[in-house]
């Protein structure tokens, strides 16, 4: 057995270098097509690799940096675990009961339907700028995500499992540890990576539209000064943001809710 358990071990080690050393390949093919492009195009259009990475550098080494960094991570983090928890809520009820998912229809239909930049102009005519408009529109635009695959998921449920519940009296604590996170955790943990991914644009789209701080803001400062090396440098901070998220956040999620299916998304 331990020799098995061994070769597994080692199977997966290989498994994940292999892996590594294809995502960083794919790495290295978009910063060497990034630089085709930037050879062919006006630096004032496109800087290339080594002006982006050069200009985040000495950023990185500024107080200001660190601030707007702040600001915009405050505002995402917040957003994100208002709309997980509204969402997600709401889709486990609805999930259940019929009445609840029908009265909450139109609402979410309304919430889908919407264009963003109607959303960002009605939020930003009542919350006027800052960090309430950007919370609001964050929220506004992810929570019907969560919603429907929440409760797309639960209603799924096998009502077996249910009745057992009923029979031997589960709490709502145990119904959600034991049954619904187990039953709708592949789909959530997609779920999740979408709603991050989507919420770091949202932010920064908001913080441009309508801020006087943030990513965003110093993005529509950058352009509006021409000067397209800290402009894409700030784009830069925007993707690794994405990246350190899924890989410190949803990750370690993602592990804890499926490692019993050995599997991970």
């Amino acid at each position: 057995m331990p020799s098995i358990l061994k070769l597994s071990l080692n199977y997966q080690h290989k498994l994940i270098i292999k892996k590594s050393l294809i995502q960083l390949a794919g790495i290295l093919a978009l910063i060497a097509f990034w630089q085709y492009l930037a050879d062919q195009l006006s630096n004032m259009i496109l800087a290339t690799p080594k002006q982006t990475f050069s200009r985040l550098a000495e950023l990185i080494m500024g107080a200001e940096f660190w601030q707007t960094l702040q600001v915009s991570l405050t505002r995402l983090t917040i957003a994100l675990s208002v709309a997980c928890l509204i969402g997600s809520s709401l889709g486990v009820v609805a999930g259940r009961k019929a009445w609840v998912r029908d009265f909450l229809a139109p609402t979410r239909w309304l919430l889908m339907s919407i264009p963003p930049v109607i959303v960002v102009l009605l939020a930003m005519l009542w919350f006027g700028m800052g960090s309430s408009m950007v919370i609001f529109i964050t929220v506004i635009l992810l929570s019907p995500t969560v919603y429907v695959n929440t409760q797309k998921n639960v209603s799924k449920i096998d009502k077996h499992w249910l009745e057992l519940a009923t029979i031997y009296q589960f709490s709502f604590y145990q119904r959600l540890t034991k049954i619904y996170i187990p039953a709708i955790a592949p789909p959530l943990c997609a779920t999740l990576v979408i709603v991050c991914c989507s919420g770091v644009r949202i932010v920064v789209l908001a913080e441009v539209l309508g801020s006087h701080k943030g990513i965003g803001y110093q993005l529509a400062n950058a352009g509006s000064n021409f000067e397209t090396p800290e402009l894409y440098a700030w784009v830069l901070v925007s993707l690794l943001i994405v990246a350190i998220l899924e890989l410190l956040l949803l990750r370690p999620i993602q592990y804890r809710l499926l490692h019993w299916q050995g599997t991970v998304l």
